[in-house]
């Protein structure tokens, strides 16, 4: 496949080896793919941590009429049900292009994030740091650690071999210009993202009593 930058490549090895080791809920583990992106980025000489937290997204619906806040993680008490990567000043995470495999409606595909780190997040996204595990430092529970180092190796092996898609199977949402890129080539979710927050609408998260999803 064309060479790609470590971020995007990260995020591909990830994703492939995700589906392959977990094939019938990859989308529920986000842990796993936020040491694996954070192993890959580390080897190519980038720091990165693991951060785990709540996250909230807006997802539409594929026939336009619905469009609610999904997430992982949203009472903000308990272990963090959500995981990123924050790396080079970026806010990076696979998450949103994997909630339309949980959504209560079918919805059209979402990007992953690769957001500069300096800009505020699209009215949209909402995430909420809990936690931050130091560049090549492991969880606390042994157990969760070994299998989660095992991952990590794995999507090393497939990186190595050179087994990832030829074409991207994803997009990244990277600042708002590529969101504008997005919606005026007609992508759906970059298009009811930009109605989104021109209603003035802005994703938060629910009061501590609330129901996490995921």
């Amino acid at each position: 496949m064309a060479k790609t930058d470590p971020i995007t490549h990260s995020l591909l090895v990830t994703d492939a080896e995700l589906r392959a080791v977990f094939p019938s809920d990859f989308h529920k583990r986000c842990m796993y793919a936020a040491f694996g992106i954070a192993s890959l980025l580390e080897d190519a000489g980038i720091k990165a941590s693991v951060v785990g937290g709540d996250f909230l997204c807006a997802v539409v619906s594929t026939d336009g009429r619905q469009l609610s806040l999904q997430g992982f993680g949203t009472t903000g008490i308990g272990e963090p049900s959500h995981y990123w990567v924050g790396a080079s000043g970026l806010h990076i995470d696979p998450g949103p292009m994997y909630l339309p495999y949980e959504s209560p409606y079918p919805a059209p595909a979402l990007p992953a994030v690769a957001w500069a780190g300096d800009l505020a997040l699209p009215p949209v996204l909402a995430y909420r740091e809990r936690v931050r595990v130091a560049p090549g430092a492991t969880i606390s529970n042994p157990a969760i650690a070994a299998r989660v180092a095992v991952f990590a190796a794995r999507c090393r092996a497939r990186r190595d071999a050179a087994t990832v898609p030829g074409r991207l199977p994803f997009w990244l949402l990277r600042d708002m210009a590529s969101l504008a890129y997005r919606a005026q080539r007609g992508d759906p979710w970059a298009i009811a993202a930009q109605t989104f927050s021109r209603r003035g609408l802005k994703a938060a998260f629910p009061t501590p009593t609330g129901h996490a999803h995921g």
